[in-house]
């Protein structure tokens, strides 16, 4: 007992932390409360990231697994279970960041044309390969559960056609392996803009999407890679000739960094604005 925990915890706490858990999961009756399970999965994993040198206990790893697999289905249930309720969830909770999200990027747009811009400092701009370009950057810190909402509205708004685009297809597929948003997992909106296009036409700007799940998880580490870019179509496409315009960046904050970042997986989605 004379061992440290992470953040000058004691044991004492340490155990009403799980007692609490242990009582609320297990019921009077002899059944068990299964909405308990994502808090079983959230302090084993606290423990195992920053406690695993102190823990004694033989099978904390299989429990952290077996509660992850039990999580990996209450969780996604917590969102709705059909497509609609899915929808209808996401929206109720992420309805004003998107609102947000649009109206930056509406501004964006609308001042695409001023000149009274800052610009790099041309002392700063050695190495730089477009020194001239302006590129707005908003950073959105926002919880998990809005990240799993608006990663459902972008499944299932009908942003585009699943059977049509390929590209698309399999981006969604690789979202659809992620079955944990981890600390510092984010969704970054690149919104791109071709001065040769005519102002008024719908080839004038296009977004890309990228997400990254997070870090690593401290047991199971094997998280399945990203379907990465379309090479051809990135440096074929007359609209990488132009300016990019701004990067917004929706991050999650919630949990405990791992030891290590995880690989970024990149889903990129190319749609005019």
């Amino acid at each position: 007992k004379d061992a440290l925990l992470y953040h000058g915890e004691n044991w004492e706490l340490m155990g009403r932390r799980w007692g609490k858990i242990e009582k609320d999961f297990c019921l009077k009756n002899n059944a068990f409360d299964i909405s308990k399970i994502p808090d079983i999965y959230d302090c084993i994993k606290y423990d195992l990231q920053h406690n695993q040198h102190t823990l004694q206990f033989d099978n904390a790893e299989e429990l952290y697994i077996n509660s992850k697999y039990l999580a990996d289905i209450v969780i996604p249930q917590e969102y709705g279970m059909t497509m609609n309720e899915k929808l209808m969830i996401g929206q109720g909770i992420c309805t004003p960041l998107l609102k947000k999200i649009k109206a930056d990027l509406q501004r964006n747009i609308e001042e695409a044309g001023e000149e009274n811009v800052n610009r790099l400092n041309p002392r700063y701009s050695h190495g730089v390969s477009s020194p001239g370009r302006h590129v707005r950057t908003r950073l959105y810190f926002t919880s998990e559960s809005h990240l799993h909402s608006l990663l459902t509205v972008l499944r299932y708004g009908g942003l585009t056609d699943n059977v049509k685009d390929e590209q698309w297809r399999r981006a969604m597929e690789y979202v659809s392996t992620v079955s944990e948003i981890n600390y510092m997992s984010q969704i970054v909106i690149l919104l791109y803009e071709d001065p040769t296009k005519d102002p008024s036409s719908e080839e004038r700007f296009h977004v890309e999407l990228h997400f990254s799940p997070g870090v690593n998880c401290c047991v199971q580490k094997n998280l399945p890679p990203g379907p990465g870019f379309r090479p051809h179509s990135r440096n074929d496409h007359p609209t990488n000739k132009g300016n990019h315009l701004s990067s917004e960046s929706v991050s999650s904050a919630d949990n405990s960094p791992g030891d290590s970042p995880g690989p970024s997986s990149p889903v990129v989605q190319r749609k005019e604005t």
